[in-house]
């Protein structure tokens, strides 16, 4: 019988890669972990003193390595 594959937890943090668009290409600042996107970037913000006039332009994508 084949096992099934666990789901994971609602509260379980995921690594999310963090970029600031300034220009092109988009600077990568490093990585994060956090349950949603929002969190993500509000995370980056205190780790990588991110200025308030820069905050609008981080990026959280999720990195699944």
């Amino acid at each position: 019988m084949a096992k099934s594959k666990k789901s994971i937890p609602r509260d379980h943090r995921r690594r999310w890669s963090i970029s600031l668009i300034k220009a092109t290409p988009a600077k990568y600042l490093g990585a994060v972990y956090a349950k949603d996107e929002a969190d993500a970037v509000k995370e980056a913000v205190k780790e990588f003193k991110i200025s308030e006039a820069l905050q609008d332009r981080i990026v959280a994508t999720r990195g699944d390595f």
